[in-house]
């Protein structure tokens, strides 16, 4: 079952009209950057990772291809922590941080997309805006990138392809799993 994460970052004590969610990241990084790496930073600021997927080629676009480097690996990660969903915002000014952190003469590495999983909807937060997407505040946009019905997650008209796709829905299925196990069993409330 998920934990609750022990950082302030993801946790409040006000539970104003907002909900428990489960912290997943999708990450973007050259073949020969290391993933390991980016892995543990992201284990030191959330918490352990859940669930991650395998790495893939990511060639749907050619956006990050000077500043990361090509060929461009792709895989996701869920982590072992429930978040309120109004810290998102929070949480990703501080992977903008982590890829400023890991930078090399002024190129980002890494690409770092965090969102959350519920049982109706995947969010994920940009810095991009755009007309399918919301403000949720200090320059970070929110964006309901898949959508539950039926069995499955289904994409929105503006879903990346790459979160589309059969193994990246099955894998976000799973982060599923894990949140209506918390919720039917009661949180854990472990850190």
């Amino acid at each position: 079952m998920p934990r609750r994460a022990k950082s302030e970052l993801v946790k409040s004590t006000e539970r104003v009209d907002s909900e428990d969610t489960l912290l997943f990241a999708g990450l973007l990084y050259a073949e020969g950057s290391s993933y390991e790496l980016l892995r543990q930073r992201l284990v030191d600021l959330f918490c352990p990772i859940r669930l991650e997927s395998a790495q893939k080629p990511w060639d749907y676009s050619e956006y990050y291809n000077e500043e990361l480097g090509v060929p461009i690996m792709r895989r996701f990660v869920i982590f072992d922590t429930l978040i309120r969903s109004e810290t998102l915002p929070d949480i990703k000014r501080r992977t903008v941080e982590l890829e400023r952190g890991l930078s090399i003469k002024g190129k980002r590495q890494y690409n770092v997309d965090p969102g959350y999983i519920t049982l109706s909807k995947l969010v994920l937060a940009t810095t991009k805006n755009y007309a399918h997407r919301i403000h949720l505040r200090d320059g970070i946009y929110g964006e309901v990138t898949l959508l539950f019905r039926g069995n499955s997650y289904v994409p929105n008209g503006f879903s990346y392809s790459d979160y589309s796709e059969a193994a990246s829905v099955d894998f976000f299925k799973k982060g599923r799993e894990l949140i209506h196990k918390s919720i039917v069993s009661s949180y854990c409330l472990c850190g």
